[in-house]
């Protein structure tokens, strides 16, 4: 019955597979851009998505050393650009009250690293927040997306929400991640990254302010800068110190790389010894997102590594 279910389910989807409207391969390029265009159009605009005819079951927990190593490579980055599908599995998009707001990075098939300011006030509500994994386009279902209500919120109990020191914060997942070539975990940091290193930050936040959350994730490469020099740039203007517990990014101004809202507890990633490390999650900078005037500041996670193994250990696994 359940083979049967199946092949009925594909037959429906490919029955459903096609344009609307004779002009969809001269408007193929706006595919992705207009709404009408992209319901329209589904085979042009390769939109058609199989829907998921049955709950697939949870895969094994990542067993060690395969986190950190992404199926699909990404692109050589300039500047700040849409991100390839899958380059960056452990990325999460949080859900708060059914609205898209912060990221975050799967650390196992139950754990999530967030900021604690995204979670700030709301750590005794875990029913609020739903983890979405498998996500890259907002405004399209590619058909990896999967919605995980989160069981337990674990905020740092050092935050402070005025000096913005040890914002961090931990999602239990009420069930496994299942990984797949779109989903899978980033490593926790085996050192800390020396200034110079080239590391990547990630998330759907604003490319320019004013304005609101992008439909594609974004990637781009900030270099990891020295706490001092942080500290001389952003206290100037945002007058919050760089402590031992934050870790900084970005050229100074060079170019308009920075995070941004929206981009808030999601990952800073460096690549160490091969494998792909978290370390950082998004805290502060410019309330501009102006790269001229401050570093983008994250979370150290190297600093907390052993908080967050403690709490997955009190949690479980």
């Amino acid at each position: 019955m359940k083979i049967a279910c199946v092949l009925l389910a594909l037959v429906a989807a490919v029955s459903a597979c096609s344009d609307n409207n004779s002009n969809c391969p001269r408007w193929k390029r706006y595919c992705g851009n207009n709404s009408f265009v992209n319901k329209n159009c589904k085979k042009t605009c390769g939109t058609c998505v199989a829907p998921t005819p049955y709950p697939q079951t949870p895969g094994p927990p990542q067993p060690p050393g395969s986190c950190g190593n992404p199926e699909v490579q990404m692109t050589r980055v300039i500047a700040g650009t849409d991100a390839r599908r899958g380059a960056w599995p452990w990325q999460i998009l949080m859900i708060k009250n059914g609205r898209p707001g912060c990221g975050g990075s799967l650390i196992s098939n139950r754990w999530v690293v967030t900021a604690a300011h995204c979670v700030d006030r709301s750590e005794n509500r875990p029913s609020i927040f739903k983890v979405r994994v498998g996500e890259h386009d907002r405004n399209r279902q590619d058909g990896s997306e999967v919605d995980i209500q989160v069981e337990r919120v674990v905020k740092h109990p050092a935050y402070n929400s005025r000096k913005l020191q040890n914002d961090i914060a931990l999602f239990k997942l009420s069930k496994p991640a299942q990984f797949n070539k779109y989903v899978k975990p980033i490593c926790l940091p085996s050192k800390d990254p020396a200034p110079g290193t080239d590391c990547y930050i990630t998330g759907w936040g604003k490319i320019r302010h004013p304005g609101s959350m992008h439909s594609y994730l974004q990637q781009a490469l900030l270099p990891v800068v020295s706490n001092s020099v942080c500290h001389a740039k952003n206290y100037r203007s945002i007058r919050i110190a760089v402590t031992d517990d934050m870790i900084c990014g970005g050229d100074g101004g060079a170019t308009r790389k920075s995070g941004c809202h929206g981009d808030s507890g999601g990952p800073f990633v460096c690549k160490i010894d091969g494998r792909w490390e978290l370390h950082g999650d998004v805290s502060h900078g410019s309330g501009s997102c102006d790269s001229r005037s401050t570093y983008t500041v994250f979370a150290r996670t190297y600093y907390f590594k052993s908080w967050i193994q403690q709490q997955m250990q009190i949690y479980g696994n």
